[in-house]
């Protein structure tokens, strides 16, 4: 394939979306985005190939897509499940795992166990999952999914126990309650916090958007899937698959600017930062910064590097929210990862400020 940048960022712009996809929806995507092309089809399947023998991530939550008929769904997990666990529902399935609901044998709990199938992903997907499990352990916060226990099963089966949130996600919340923009900044302000806390261990998440943050039965904002994180080493963030793979991790319309570009050297704390604004931005306006219906890939890829984001106007104009909430998300949301707040605890406290200064306003 034409190794040009533009080339690489249609081949990371296809591959990217086609990982939302299963099955016959997700070939005939690649085939329609292709258009023809190919050489290029043939790099993106390569893609989708190699993402497979690495391993899925796969988030304790609801929400992942299910491959299976749903009418199979409830029949039984194709993985085993830990000892002193029953088995409930399947939550969803990917390449090499599942997640499913369990019953805790012992307090009668329910917990959500994510089962991945070690065998073929090679070292870079053991080490990928050893990551995640790594990570998980190692933060502990409220606005967190909570690791209740890990380990392996039978020499090819690893294990994830995390407690069950039973929530709805953050957009259908928002919709559902109808909240101001206040509120939704309080809602998810926890949900910073425990960034920042993850960030001063050295863990970006990369991946964030709003199906990875549920809102629990107690009104509280939970953040999912530590699965596209990378762990910074010495101040700089360690690249883990030096493939195309590695290098476009996160879902296209929540991406940063250097993500979309594919520029992975310059993916640190700052990068949450912006996916963070794109989240807020669009719980607040019902729509994300940039419009992006009916462009091509390669189109939605620069407007994003590119695009100036529409200006925040419900914000400004109703919930108690005001002029000072508009200029800090806003700056977050700068083109230059230089130009954002310096990271996840300064974009807190500007927040909180934020808000503060704008409740004189009422």
């Amino acid at each position: 394939m034409n190794g040009s940048p533009s080339a690489i960022r249609r081949a990371r712009a296809v591959f990217q979306c086609a990982l939302e996809l299963d099955g016959p929806d997700r070939q005939e995507f690649v085939q329609d985005a292709c258009a023809g092309d190919d050489e290029l089809m043939r790099f993106v399947e390569s893609l989708l190939a190699a993402d497979l023998e690495e391993g899925a991530s796969f988030t304790a939550s609801p929400a992942v897509r299910p491959s299976r008929r749903a009418s199979d769904r409830d029949d039984g997990p194709s993985c085993p499940v830990p000892p002193g666990y029953s088995f409930v529902r399947e939550l969803g399935i990917g390449g090499s795992g599942e997640v499913h609901l369990c019953r805790e044998d012992s307090t009668g709990s329910l917990v959500a166990i994510k089962i991945i199938d070690m065998r073929g992903l090679g070292q870079g997907g053991v080490d990928r999952v050893r990551r995640e499990w790594r990570i998980l352990s190692s933060i502990q916060h409220a606005a967190l999914v909570r690791l209740r226990a890990a380990g392996t099963l039978e020499d090819r089966y690893a294990f994830l126990v995390m407690e069950f949130v039973d929530g709805l996600d953050v957009r259908s919340h928002v919709e559902t309650g109808m909240l101001d923009a206040r509120s939704i900044v309080e809602l998810l302000l926890p949900v910073a916090e425990a960034l920042s806390l993850a960030h001063e261990r050295g863990v970006v998440h990369r991946d964030l958007k709003p199906s990875n943050i549920l809102v629990d039965p107690d009104g509280r904002a939970r953040l999912l899937d530590f699965g596209a994180a990378r762990i910074a080493v010495g101040g700089a963030v360690s690249i883990h698959h030096h493939t195309l793979t590695g290098e476009m991790v996160g879902t296209l319309t929540y991406m940063s600017p250097e993500q979309a570009a594919g520029r992975p050297s310059e993916v640190d704390g700052r990068t949450d930062v912006y996916q963070f604004a794109t989240v807020l931005y669009e719980m607040i306006e019902s729509r994300p910064p940039f419009e992006l219906d009916g462009l091509t890939l390669a189109e939605t890829i620069s407007t994003i590097v590119s695009a100036k984001p529409m200006p925040l106007s419900r914000a400004v104009d109703e919930g108690g929210a005001g002029p000072a909430l508009s200029r800090v998300i806003m700056k977050a949301l700068s083109k230059k990862p230089a130009s954002r707040q310096r990271d996840m605890k300064a974009f807190v406290v500007a927040l909180r400020r934020a808000l503060a200064v704008d409740a004189t306003r009422d």
